[in-house]
Formats: structure tokens, C-alpha cells, sequence
């Protein structure tokens, strides 16, 4: 017969290990802003120190507050509370952020609410955990509630909380100046909140909220331009999803296209996220419950030059937080298979009315239409003639499923800037004088190093597409070889097919 034993986890060494999830600063102070909102809050403050002898971040907010035997049950390592379910607007998912988000930035994390004119406190201090080696928490006498930071917020509030951080043993160890980092947090925090909470903020009435940075009033972004007049709104529409449940969920799907660059103001880009953003953060927006997920991705999925100028918002119910795959920081989500056709066909028609936007329009001259062309050759008004790099060549194929989205509009920039400076009057007169070295000219496959070059390149595609799950080699290679610049050295093709 088996027998049922405890085995509760080390506290010290569980909380230490909990500190290194890949919490940022500004993603942990979201978390716990996260709270605030599901609590009801209109205003959140957050305190950074003005004096450099002093280290502490609060965050105060004018929500429903909690008892002390509901706070006493948040600062628990998974929250009873979440045990039956969530309401709609909880932004919190596992019991852990408030904890997690807080001590991944310092040791010693003191929580104050409000409710019903109680006021109750508790402090979780890394240093008496690791002295006790259990789980000890602190429970604030009325004179130590007194003397907790920013106390008068509460004494100010009907109801409301505060979130203290101090002693910040990572920032010490990693810069040795706390002051000076934290300064450059609030900065950097900012920036952050405008853009994660950017459609609270900029809300009206009783549904705005507020967040102030000592004595700044943030304001939210617009990552789509909605008010722009060149912003070409697409028509809104939903897919029904089914939770791990069974229940029907909406998902919401909202495409966008954005103004070209010359017609933006400076505000433009400032509201848009800043132009240095302004291509590498288009893709998908993903919104849990209005607040930003997940931004300025393509999941992966086929990235050209008609994308450039697209945002999609979708919005989901944290009903569906299994099936996104939402992680516990809220920082990254996995697109579900059971909607990442539909997702793919919104895109692909934001594309086509991006396509028809382009300012030059051009048709794509091919010798040979059964050859992967790595320079393209378009013909635009009046006969004129534009070169292009093939961004769709199976050469590209080695580096677009290794370096994420943003990644890869920083390397389409930089072709676009290859493309436009290629030196066409230097190529004629070399050329009229015979003086170019042509590796795919008429002696391509007589240099051993470049040949040589070419199987190295061949047999990394090869291995690449058998990791996809491409396991026909010779399919493979039959295929690579109608791409330039294998196409050229044939001979390889049957030594390959040879060695398959």
C-alpha cells in the first residue's frame, strides 16, 4: 500500500531560484501594476528615490485593497484565490507575480492594503528566510504600518495598496550605484507603461487609468495611428475558440496599415513607438485583456516586403491563457495552431492592401521562371529597370527561422540600403573593360575554393530542411539546385545525390 508523504519545497533556495525567471525591471513593476488594474485602481503611482542615499520603488494604487487575511493569501507562493477561477478582467494568472516580479528585483519586498479602514501589512525578507531556512513571513505591527514608506497614500485612499521594494542586492552586485540605475529604470519604465498600458491610458472617463512616475503623467501610445489620416483601417472581425473547457471563446482581430514614414509627424512617431521601431515592430499585437502582451511579431509565418507597414490587433480573454501558452512573466505567448490560419488569411489580406500602397509598383522579369533567382529584376514606368535582392530565395532560408522578427527587419533595411547603393556605372565601365572577377560567370566551377564554398553552404540547407522534417534528401537537393547560386555548379548536384 502506498503512503502518502509531505514534501515541501526549501524556502531559501525556491526563492532564490524564483528571483532568475528573466524578469526585466519594467516587465516586473508591469506585473504588479497588473494587479492594481484587476483590483479595480484609477490611479497608480509610482515612487522612485529623489535623494541618492536612498534605494526603494513603490508602487501605490487606489484599488479595492485587502484584508489581512486576503493579503496574507497573495503574499502566498500560489495564491489560494486563484484555486477557483478567475474573474474576466484578472490580469493575474498563477498565483506567483506579485512574489516572483517583486523579489527578481530586490530582497526585501513589503506589502501595505487597505480595506474596509483596516490597514494590515506584510514583509517578505529574503534575509530572514535564508536565516530561518523556512517560510517566514512578517506580519506588521500598527507602529511598523506607521513607518512603512509612503504610508499616508493609504491613510489618503477609502481603499488602495503599496508595494514596497528595497535592498536591491542584484542591481548593487551588477552596477554598484542603485541610485543611478534606478534613475535610468524610471526612464526606461516609463516608456514601457506607456506602450503595455497604452490602451487604459488612454482612455476616457471613469475607465481611464492613471499612472504618474513621481511627478510625471504618463501617456499612452497609439501603436496603430487609429486617428491618422493616411492609416487605413481594415474591417474588424472575430474567431470563436474553444477553451481547454469546451466554452466558446471570441478571439478579436483587428488589421491595420500604417502610413508610410514621409507622412508622419514628429508625434506620429513618438505615438507610434519611435521610429527606430517603426518597421522592426510590425506583426501581430496581442492583447490579454487590453493589456500588451506580445508585439511586432510574425510568429514566423511569411515575412515580405508587403508586411512591412502592417500591425494586427488580436485580442484575447485570459479564459484562453492555456492555449496562448502566456507565460508567468507576460511577456511572450505562443500562437495556437487552431487559429493561425485564419490569423495568416487577415494578414495576407492587410497584405494585399499594403501591396496596392507601395509607392512603386513593379513587375518581376525572370530569364527563367524555374530558377530561384537571388537578385530580382523588376520592371517599372516608362521601361525602367529596378534590381532587387529575392528576399523569398532559398538562400535566405538559412538565417529566417534563426533570428526572430525583429532581427530580421534590421537585416531587410540594411538589403534595402545594398539595393539602393549599388554602384551601376563603376559595374559597366569594369565590365566594358573585362575587368570583373565573376565567380558565376564563365569559369564558376573551376575555383576549388569557391566549389568547395558552395558543398559547404549545400550541405548546411540539407541539413536544415531534414531538421524541419524534410527527410527526402534527394527531394531536397533536386529542389536547392534550381536556386542560384547552386544552380551554377550542377556537378555538385550529382555528387550529392550520390552520397544520399
Amino acid at each position: 500500500m502506498s503512503v502518502l508523504k509531505e514534501n515541501k519545497p526549501t524556502a531559501d533556495i525556491l526563492m532564490n531560484s524564483m528571483r532568475s525567471m528573466g524578469y526585466s525591471f519594467e516587465s516586473a513593476v508591469a506585473d504588479i501594476i497588473d494587479n492594481s488594474i484587476s483590483a479595480g485602481a484609477h490611479k497608480v503611482h509610482l515612487k522612485f528615490p529623489v535623494d541618492p542615499s536612498e534605494s526603494y520603488v513603490a508602487i501605490c494604487d487606489d484599488g479595492c485593497g485587502m484584508t489581512s487575511a486576503e493579503l496574507f493569501d497573495a503574499m502566498k507562493y500560489g495564491s489560494e484565490r486563484k484555486r477557483d477561477g478567475r474573474d474576466e478582467g484578472d490580469l493575474g494568472r498563477f498565483g506567483l507575480g506579485l512574489k516572483a516580479a517583486s523579489l527578481s528585483q530586490c530582497r526585501k519586498l513589503t506589502v501595505a492594503s487597505k480595506k474596509e479602514s483596516e490597514i494590515s501589512a506584510y514583509i517578505w525578507d529574503l534575509d530572514i528566510i535564508q536565516e530561518k531556512r523556512d517560510w517566514f513571513i512578517v506580519e506588521c505591527s500598527p507602529e511598523q504600518i506607521k513607518s512603512i514608506r509612503f504610508s499616508e497614500w493609504l491613510e489618503n485612499v477609502e481603499s488602495g495598496t503599496i508595494v514596497l521594494w528595497e535592498n536591491f542586492d542584484l542591481i548593487e552586485k551588477a552596477s554598484g550605484n542603485v541610485y543611478a540605475e534606478l534613475s535610468r529604470y524610471q526612464q526606461s519604465t516609463s516608456e514601457y507603461l506607456s506602450l503595455i498600458f497604452h490602451r487604459f491610458l488612454n482612455k476616457t472617463g471613469t475607465s481611464h487609468l492613471e499612472i504618474k512616475i513621481n511627478n510625471y503623467m504618463l501617456k499612452g501610445l497609439d501603436p496603430f495611428l487609429e486617428n491618422h489620416p493616411k492609416t487605413d483601417v481594415r474591417k474588424k472581425f472575430e474567431i470563436p475558440i474553444e477553451d481547454s473547457n469546451g466554452i466558446e471563446r471570441m478571439v478579436s482581430i483587428q488589421p491595420y496599415v500604417l502610413p508610410f514614414q514621409k507622412y508622419l509627424s514628429a508625434e506620429d512617431k513618438k505615438q507610434s513607438g519611435g521610429i527606430e521601431n517603426y518597421r522592426s515592430k510590425q506583426g501581430f499585437y496581442i492583447y490579454r485583456n487590453e493589456r500588451l502582451i506580445v508585439w511586432g511579431t510574425w510568429f514566423r509565418r511569411h515575412r515580405d516586403e508587403l508586411t512591412k507597414n502592417a500591425r494586427i490587433k488580436v485580442d484575447i480573454p485570459n479564459s484562453l491563457d492555456d492555449i496562448w501558452g502566456i507565460d508567468i512573466k507576460k511577456q511572450n505567448a505562443t500562437i495556437p495552431p487552431v487559429i493561425r490560419n485564419r490569423l495568416t488569411r487577415a494578414v495576407d489580406e492587410v497584405m494585399d492592401r499594403s501591396a496596392k500602397a507601395q509607392s512603386f509598383r513593379g513587375r518581376v522579369e525572370k530569364v527563367n521562371e524555374k530558377i530561384d533567382y537571388i537578385w530580382d529584376r523588376i520592371e517599372g514606368r516608362g521601361a525602367q529597370f529596378t534590381y532587387r535582392i529575392n528576399r523569398e530565395s532559398r538562400i535566405f532560408d538559412l538565417i529566417k527561422d534563426k533570428v526572430d522578427d525583429e532581427v530580421w527587419s534590421y537585416i531587410d533595411m540594411i538589403l534595402e540600403e545594398i539595393e539602393k547603393a549599388v554602384p551601376y556605372q563603376q559595374i559597366y565601365i569594369d565590365k566594358s573593360q573585362d575587368r570583373i572577377d565573376d565567380p558565376a560567370g564563365r569559369d564558376a566551377g573551376k575555383d576549388a575554393d569557391r566549389l568547395a564554398d558552395i558543398e559547404s553552404k549545400a550541405l548546411i540547407f540539407i541539413s536544415l530542411a531534414e531538421k524541419m522534417g524534410n527527410t527526402d534528401k534527394a527531394a531536397v537537393i533536386e529542389k536547392l539546385f534550381t536556386s542560384e547560386p547552386f544552380i551554377n555548379y550542377l556537378e555538385l548536384k550529382e555528387k550529392l545525390l550520390e552520397m544520399v
